[in-house]
């Protein structure tokens, strides 16, 4: 008895380990993306267009897909590429300081396409945070940016 006790303890531990290893994971990518990956991107935007934008992530939507979490490094780039594309003249810029205040970044189920909405100063970026969504992100958020700062106001006239 004590020696199939000792099994199934020795099952659970490492069954224990095995999960708190893909937490310990998440975990770290979740600190580096809230240290390290947005507090950049926004540094980034900032420097590029001279506008100051917040960029958050619904951790919910993320859950604790380390890979996710690991792709958001490639998101947020893709991001300040969009902003500095969009932002690349004082028009752009301006479009983006008047409308834009702060990017939200939602995951998505990977059989869902990537969506970009700008609404009430906020661009939700949708995305499935997988490898292949990253290859086509910066032009769907370029895209989306520059349809909706263009149709929803346009240039003011002198």
């Amino acid at each position: 008895m004590n020696r199939a006790f000792a099994a199934i303890a020795f099952i659970l531990g490492a069954a224990t380990s095995a999960l708190f290893g893909q937490n310990f994971d998440a975990h770290r990518e979740i600190e580096k993306a809230n240290k390290q990956t947005l507090p950049a991107a926004v540094r980034q935007i900032e420097e590029n267009t001279d506008v100051k934008v917040a960029i958050s992530v619904d951790a919910e939507s993320f859950g604790d897909d380390a890979h996710a979490w690991s792709n958001l490094y490639i998101i947020a780039n893709r991001i300040v590429g969009a902003f500095s594309d969009v932002g690349r003249d004082q028009v752009g810029k301006d479009a983006i300081e008047r409308e834009v205040k702060k990017v939200v970044i939602v995951r998505v189920a990977s059989t869902e396409e990537g969506v970009v909405e700008l609404k009430n100063h906020t661009v939700t970026i949708r995305t499935s945070a997988s490898d292949k969504a990253m290859t086509v992100l910066q032009n769907i958020i370029i895209a989306a940016l520059e349809k909706a700062l263009n149709t929803g106001h346009p240039p003011p006239t002198p």
